[in-house]
């Protein structure tokens, strides 16, 4: 029995009226078992089949009649897109009808070389986020998670697990509305593991309400994966191969159950990935700017063996009164082990003489595994906009890293040979438990009012035990060996109040959050507490100016809490010359976003944003402890603007042929100062993404995706342009159940993007060779409903 037959039921027993009525429900959805919101069920009164009256499905295909008159009556249901349908005839003598689930098929149009269906555009505008189309982009196909974001209209992602949204650093990045609680390299290990062909869509949230945590300077991108929305038994499986210097592929597929008000489903994967890339790093030491020494690095990479598993199991039980339970668990494991090897040329100045060559052999054994537990009730009470929600969540999440280089160093001016080398070994674990109340309850027929509350505590711990070759011999280094504890603690309180008319919505929040954090240097024998509390006004507002234009407006305030490995100020080595350490007296940073923008026939959207922030946290490239040597570490720059503005229109080009293209334009400015350095680094930069989609007859389809990106400012740094072009084609099979793919990224591409950043002593030029240019067949078939 489906959600809103329950939710009839259960009305129809409660329901009290000044005069009798019969009611009846029922649910519409399309021939894959999807709900059509804003399907229309007609009433008609027989035999004359006069029309009675109109009701539009709910988004969960949902609709609800109260007919005073007892009678004979027939039900047209109709979509745009789909053939219309008639019930069975229905004798109402007062007693309450619920209709059986109705599935319409799509209208289709022959034409002389095309078939046309409906479809929804790529890249779609909301009043209050960006939804981009996965699970109907054929692209996606042969790319994980972390490629696909990088191609995402309006982000921009450095590889390492750190994106942007219209220019601003810092995003929040969440999979179905639950933060990850991991960062940086230990985030994009994850999202390599999750394959684009699991999620759904991606929405990038740049102004969220206060109902949503709020960490990340820069918004949200949720991460929305696939959930079986079919009646009956079935599932899928498929097969996938590509190359691109070397092998990689996968395999897969899932089982679904849905029948009177249970919902279970399974899904499961494995991938392989290989590949070699190269880069060139040349560094110039500075002393009162007069250049003193200069490297040039080059390092090759080659990734062997790196594997990816990933399980989902969920099940969902709507009961008889409206409640609905639902609990999930998803488990990925990932293991990954590059190698590289390092050639190193150093030059002593003004003489201009090579004073030292270096090789160096660098090997990486490093895995992850990662758990979510979710469970969570829903109890609905009259209407879609009353009702109570809790959820619960538990992330166990560890890494493990044994990781080794040696170093050969030959000073040409003494010609003795000299060997260095270090291991990290790392056992780090991270716990998350997070629980909320959600709460919604319509005030008139026009205005609603929201309350919640969300707990969260996060603890880390990070044992780590380096060496160092001396002598010929290992030792430890207790100079850099450590035990490093973090906890976090996170107390929020929200209320949201919002109202629509026929032209005018708005929504105005406040949420306040208390925060705990302890960060323990066990082997320093050294605490550090912080306690703050926070206020994040937020709001936003749409108005209709009439049926083809719309105008926008949003505002909200954002806070990014330094992580644990922002704060560990033990030494993390790369290579001989390369290291990172945290920074204790780090700040959170703030930042203040608001947007306005214009909507014309929901094909055309325009956005301007002004973002201000303030103790931004940015990781600052500076000269190490001795010559030649880099240190990485993070600080706080005093003062961050950001001025962006965005085109995205969804075209139709032809009946067969639609497109989404999206432009944005954005200025960054860095300023304040670090230490005695003063820092003013500022640049504009403009992003643009055309995907076009062409379906013809025989279910062949094929999509085309241009990208570009310019040279982006980011705190000291600025990245060189970025472009490229995939192309994808599918065909399906076996009455429609089996599908061929074929897939090729980077099929046009800059092969070296470059990267320069430039902070007190010390240039870095930096230009990658990576492994983008990729191939793939997949081959996958679904049975049962």
């Amino acid at each position: 029995m489906t959600k809103s037959t329950l939710l009839s039921i259960l009305l129809s027993s409660s329901a009290v009226g000044l005069m009798a009525q019969t009611k009846i429900a029922g649910k519409i959805f399309d021939k894959d078992g999807h709900p059509i919101k804003g399907a229309t069920a007609s009433l008609l009164h027989l035999p004359d089949s006069a029309l009675v009256m109109q009701a539009n499905a709910a988004k969960d295909g949902s609709f609800l009649f109260h007919v005073i008159k007892n009678g004979d009556y027939v039900i047209r249901y109709s979509s745009i897109g789909h053939t219309s349908v008639l019930s069975r005839p229905y004798r109402l003598k007062g007693e309450n009808q619920t209709t059986i689930p109705i599935f319409l098929q799509p209208a289709e149009h022959q034409m002389e070389t095309v078939h046309v269906t409906g479809k929804q555009a790529g890249v779609r505008q909301y009043a209050d986020k960006m939804v981009v189309d996965v699970e109907g982009s054929v692209l996606a196909e042969g790319n994980n998670v972390l490629e696909l974001l990088e191609k995402t209209p309006g982000l921009v992602s450095d590889g390492k697990g750190n994106f942007s949204i219209q220019g601003r650093a810092g995003a929040n990045v969440r999979i179905n509305g639950r933060d990850m609680y991991v960062s940086g390299e230990q985030l994009a290990s994850i999202l390599r593991g999750l394959q684009a062909s699991e999620v759904a869509k991606l929405e990038l949230i740049s102004n969220p309400s206060a109902r949503e945590d709020a960490s990340g300077t820069a918004g949200i991108i949720n991460i929305v994966t696939k959930r079986n929305t079919k009646v009956g038994f079935g599932g899928d499986a498929f097969l996938r191969a590509g190359h691109g210097r070397k092998f990689y592929g996968g395999f897969g597929g899932g089982l679904h159950y849905k029948v009177n008000g249970l919902d279970m489903y399974v899904q499961g994967n494995k991938s392989y990935d290989r590949g070699n890339s190269h880069n060139l790093t040349e560094r110039s030491f500075f002393n009162q700017g007069n250049l003193t020494s200069f490297q040039r690095q080059y390092e090759n990479k080659k990734l062997d063996d790196a594997s990816f598993h990933s399980v989902r199991a969920g099940a969902k039980y709507e009961f008889s009164d409206g409640g609905i339970l639902d609990g999930s668990v998803h488990w990925m494991y990932g293991n990954y082990k590059p190698y590289a090897s390092i050639e190193m040329d150093t030059w002593n100045y003004p003489a201009n003489v090579q004073t030292e060559r270096a090789w160096s052999n660098n090997q990486f054994d490093e895995s992850f595994k990662n758990w979510t537990f979710n469970i969570n009730y829903v109890n609905k009470y009259e209407g879609e906009d009353h009702f109570l929600k809790f959820n619960f969540d538990f992330a166990p999440h560890g890494n493990d890293y044994n990781n080794r280089f040696e170093t050969n160093k030959f000073d040409l001016q003494s010609e003795k040979n000299s060997t260095t080398g270090r291991t990290n070994v790392q056992d780090l674990s991270n716990t998350t438990y997070s629980g909320r109340l959600d709460y919604s309850k319509p005030l008139t027929d026009s205005s609603k009012i929201e309350l919640g509350w969300k707990g969260t505590y996060f603890f880390i711990n990070n044992d780590v035990i380096n060496t160092v070759l001396d002598n010929g011999s290992w030792k430890k280094d207790p100079n850099t060996s450590n035990r490093f504890q973090y906890t976090q603690h996170i107390e929020a309180l929200y209320a949201i109040f919002s109202r629509k008319s026929k032209k005018i919505e708005y929504q105005v929040g406040l949420r306040g959050e208390y925060t705990f954090i302890n960060a323990n240097q066990v082997t320093l024998d050294k605490k550090n507490d912080q306690r703050y509390f926070d206020l994040f006004p937020s709001g936003s507002f749409l108005y209709h100016l009439n049926d083809k234009n719309t105008l926008r407006t949003s505002f909200s305030s954002r806070i990014e809490r330094p992580g644990d490995h922002d704060i560990n100020i033990f030494r993390v080595y790369e290579d001989a010359y390369s290291y990172n350490e945290g920074n204790p007296d780090l700040k959170p940073e703030k930042s203040y976003i608001s947007e306005i923008g214009h909507g014309y026939k929901n094909k055309l959207f325009t956005t301007l944003g002004v973002s201000y922030g303030r103790d931004m946290i940015n990781w600052i490239v500076r000269q190490g402890d001795k010559v030649g040597e880099n240190l990485s570490r993070p600080e706080n720059i005093g003062r961050y603007l950001n001025y962006s503005g965005s085109v995205m229109y969804n075209q139709t080009f032809r009946s067969w042929w639609t497109a989404s293209h999206y432009i944005n334009a954005f200025y960054n400015n860095y300023s304040g100062e670090i230490g005695n350095v003063n820092l003013d680094s500022k640049g504009s930069s403009w992003t643009a993404n055309s995907r076009h989609t062409l379906q013809f007859k025989y279910g062949f389809r094929t999509e085309i995706a241009l990208y570009y990106r310019s040279g982006i400012t980011t705190g000291p740094s600025r990245t060189d342009k970025r472009y490229g072009m995939d192309l994808a084609a599918e065909k399906k099979m076996f009455g429609d159940r089996g599908m061929i793919k074929l897939t090729a990224n980077g099929l046009l591409r800059n092969a070296n993007p470059q990267l320069i950043s430039e902070y007190g002593d010390l240039k870095v030029f930096y230009s990658d060779f990576p492994d983008n240019r990729k191939v793939l067949l997949s081959l996958s078939y679904r049975f049962g409903s």
